[in-house]
C-alpha cells in the first residue's frame, strides 16, 4: 500500500470508466479520482440525448440487458423487465427463443452467426445455462440510458473532465509519467494509475495495442403521430426475415435496430422508408407517409467478433506498463462485446491493483 493518496487518471467516462471509477472509490475509498472523456458527454457509446428534430430524448442505441447480466442489472436504477422476447416469422408471433438463434447470436455479437468464434458461443451458453425465464428476461432502454445507468456512477469520481482529447502518453522505462491533452500536460506522481477505458480503436493509437476489424450498427428513430403497438400489443419484436432485426416501441417512438449493418449505400431517406415499410407491414399495414425520423450510423459499434479478432484481444487488465491497467468490453476476450463485458472488465480491475 501506498503511503499517501494516490491518483486514479481514468481515461474514459464510457460505462467501462465510470464503473471503474465505482468500483475503485469502493476498494480505495481515500484515493483520488479522475475521468477524462473526449465527449462533450459522459457515457461513450451508452448514453441519451435530446434531438431536436424528433422533439424527444433517444438512446444513441437502444442497448438491451438481459436477467443474466447480473454485473450491469447491480448498476441500473430502474428495472422494467419483459419476461419474453417476442418473433415474428411468416406472419406468426412465437417466442421460441432458441427457434432464433441465429438472430440472436448476430444480436449478442454483432457479427453473423456462422462468423462467431466458438470460444464466444460457448461463453454466451453457459452464462444462460440454466435456461430459465428468469435469465432470459429482457429490459431494454428507452431514451433513459444516461438518467438510469450512466449519471449515477458519475459522483463516485472526485473530477470529471469532459471535452479532454488524449493527444500523447509520454513514458520512461515500464511507466507512464505523463497524458498529454489538448487543454494540458498531466505530469504523473510515481504512485499514480492510469485505466485506460478507451475504445480499442484509439487504445491503438495511443499504447500501440492490438488492431481489430469493426462491425457497425445502425439505429433509426420514427416519431408517429399516435403511439404505434404492435402484434398482441408486445412491447418489441425480432424480426429475423426482415432488414431490421429488433423493433421495439416507446410510446410514440418507434426505434429499430440493425447489427452487422455494414456501409450505407444508399441515401438515409430510401432507407428510412424501405425500414418504415417493415415495420407497417407487422401489422400487415401499408403506410400512407413516412413519419419524421432519425438515423444514428455506428460505423465501428463493436469488434468483429470471430476467432481471428477474438484471439486478439487481452486475457488481464495488466499491460507492458506497470502503472496502466485497461478495461472496457474489448478488453474481455471470450466474453460478448456489451455492457455486460464493460462492467465485468471494470471489476477486473481491482484485482490487479493493490
Amino acid at each position: 500500500m501506498f503511503s499517501e493518496a494516490r491518483t486514479f487518471h481514468i481515461l474514459g467516462g464510457g460505462l467501462s470508466g465510470l464503473s471503474a471509477a465505482k468500483f475503485l472509490r469502493t476498494k480505495f475509498p481515500h484515493d483520488h479520482i479522475v475521468i477524462y472523456e473526449a465527449a462533450p458527454h459522459l457515457g461513450g457509446r451508452c448514453y441519451s440525448f435530446y434531438d431536436k428534430h424528433l422533439d424527444r430524448n433517444l438512446d444513441n442505441a437502444t442497448h438491451v440487458v438481459l436477467g443474466a447480466n447480473k454485473a450491469t442489472l447491480q448498476l441500473l436504477q430502474k428495472k422494467q423487465f419483459h419476461l419474453k422476447a417476442y418473433f415474428q416469422r411468416e406472419k406468426k408471433i412465437h417466442h421460441n427463443f432458441w427457434q432464433e438463434l441465429p438472430l440472436l447470436i448476430r444480436s449478442v455479437f454483432n457479427t453473423e452467426a456462422q462468423e462467431t468464434a466458438p470460444s464466444l458461443l460457448i461463453s454466451l451458453i453457459l452464462k444462460l445455462f440454466p435456461f430459465t425465464k428468469g435469465k432470459r428476461k429482457i429490459y431494454f432502454s428507452q431514451g433513459d440510458l444516461s438518467e438510469n445507468l450512466i449519471l449515477p456512477l458519475k459522483d463516485y469520481a472526485n473530477e470529471i473532465n469532459t471535452g479532454w482529447i488524449l493527444k500523447e502518453a509520454e513514458f520512461q522505462k515500464e511507466q507512464i509519467i505523463a497524458l498529454k491533452f489538448n487543454h494540458k500536460t498531466i505530469n504523473l506522481n510515481p504512485q499514480d494509475i492510469v485505466i485506460s477505458a478507451l475504445d480499442s480503436y484509439n487504445y491503438h493509437k495511443i499504447f500501440n495495442g492490438p488492431t481489430f476489424e469493426y462491425n457497425s450498427i445502425t439505429d433509426i428513430y420514427y416519431r408517429t403521430s399516435v403511439p404505434l403497438t404492435l402484434p398482441h400489443n408486445i412491447p418489441f419484436l425480432g424480426t429475423p426475415e426482415k432488414k431490421t432485426d429488433w423493433i421495439f416501441i416507446n410510446k410514440d417512438i418507434v426505434a429499430v435496430t440493425i447489427s452487422n449493418s455494414g456501409k450505407i449505400e444508399t441515401s438515409q431517406d430510401t432507407i428510412a422508408r424501405e425500414i418504415w415499410k417493415e415495420i407497417r407491414a407487422v401489422n400487415g399495414l401499408t403506410p400512407a407517409f413516412l413519419p419524421p425520423y432519425k438515423i444514428l450510423h455506428h460505423k465501428r459499434a463493436t469488434i468483429k467478433q470471430d476467432k481471428k479478432n477474438n484471439n486478439k484481444r487481452p486475457t488481464s487488465a495488466q499491460t507492458q506498463y506497470k502503472n496502466l491497467f485497461i478495461c472496457g468490453d474489448w478488453t474481455m476476450k471470450n466474453y460478448p462485446c456489451c455492457l455486460e463485458a464493460a462492467v465485468k472488465s471494470a471489476q477486473r480491475i481491482c484485482r490487479y491493483i493493490k
